[in-house]
């Protein structure tokens, strides 16, 4: 009995230790609000992996999803009641969060891709997904036979914008014809509206098929187009792998690997170390963003000459801010100039590069 006595109370030391910090206290608490369902199979489901991997560490996380934009500070509010620390992943999540910031002095808020904050407990958060984007875009760009890349617009955000404009960037840098054809429709998760969008796309001549929605609605729009239809169409994904639904006609994405900034941000939070105005902005180097598997057909040349230019990135052989710090030129004819275009310039981007089409609202 003894024994036995003595194995549970080791086991409740060792669970006890689990949740405690190195300076003695207790793992603080971890709240966050998704946009979509978390199994959206893209922008939420990665946010919620990230924020699932906690669990490994002893960190006790709770979810709100599926969130409307406008009613998310009242939610901000009732996890800050809750919880040490609120996450907000959503750019329209911005002002809301601010708010609750605010009224709730003594809890931790951080925002994901905007660039708010304040010097006592709000900051913001991201990582570089253009430099993926571009890298998708150098593929594209090698891959199209009408030079024509269509894209499944969400919202007419600095984030997107900047990711399109990355995109045709890469593109023309392999394939000077190569042009960016959108269709907006200004939602983060409507498999409806983007299977629509990208049958508009496809009978406008556009190949290569890219979403920046949280559905793979566009990936098996495009394996369906191919294997019923006959049609030369590939497809790109976003934010995760994508390419289960379809593989014959998928090139890659752009994905995010949020597991280790969150475990950095609740790490230093635990240790006393956290401060307002980091900001952390994390790209190929630190594993936040990264390309989805290739896709099966794609050629070796092609995977070889993007993997080339990815190892640059990660291997600081390229400027974090590249390409835009190499200097862009505007839709129209405007020249900015290399070294011009930082994080700033970057956070509040509001316009389209050359070779993308249509105009910003």
């Amino acid at each position: 009995m003894k024994k036995i006595i003595a194995l549970l109370a080791t086991i409740v030391g060792l669970a006890i230790f689990s949740i405690v910090n190195v300076s003695g206290g207790k793992l603080p608490s971890v709240g966050y609000v998704l946009v979509g369902p978390h199994t959206d199979g893209g922008w939420s489901m990665r946010h919620h992996d990230g924020f699932q991997s906690l669990t490994k560490h002893g960190y006790k996380v709770g979810m709100v999803e599926m969130v409307p934009e406008a009613e998310s500070a009242k939610i901000f509010q009732k996890l800050a009641r809750k919880h040490d620390i609120v996450f907000a992943t959503s750019f329209g999540y911005m002002d809301g969060m601010a708010k609750a910031a605010k009224k709730n002095p003594d809890t931790i808020f951080m925002h994901a891709t905007g660039y708010k904050g304040n010097d006592t407990n709000f900051d913001n958060y991201g990582c570089m997904s253009y430099q993926a984007r571009y890298l998708s875009g150098v593929a594209a760009g090698l891959m199209t036979k009408t030079n024509k890349i269509g894209v499944v617009g969400s919202h007419p955000i600095p984030e997107i914008i900047r990711n399109i404009n990355a995109l045709i960037l890469g593109a023309r840098s392999v394939n000077p014809k190569a042009e960016v054809n959108i269709v907006w429709i200004n939602s983060w998760f409507d498999p409806p509206k983007d299977m629509d969008a990208a049958k508009a796309l496809l009978d406008d001549n556009n190949d290569i098929l890219f979403t920046t929605t949280d559905s793979p609605s566009v990936v098996a729009l495009a394996q369906q187009a191919w294997k019923r239809d006959g049609k030369e169409v590939w497809s790109m994904g976003n934010d995760a792998p994508m390419g289960n639904n379809g593989p014959d006609r998928y090139i890659t994405g752009m994905m995010f690997n949020w597991n280790l900034m969150y475990k950095h941000i609740l790490d230093n939070v635990a240790n006393g170390t956290w401060k307002p105005g980091q900001r952390l902005n994390w790209g190929l180097q630190e594993n936040c963003v990264g390309l989805s598997p290739w896709g099966v057909n794609v050629p070796g040349s092609v995977v070889n000459h993007v993997e080339t230019i990815k190892m640059n990135w990660v291997n600081d052989k390229m400027d974090r801010f590249f390409p835009f710090s190499a200097g862009v030129t505007k839709q129209d004819g405007t020249k900015i100039p290399a070294g011009e275009i930082k994080r700033q310039q970057l956070d509040t981007m509001q316009f389209y590069v050359e070779g993308v089409n249509g105009k910003l609202n």
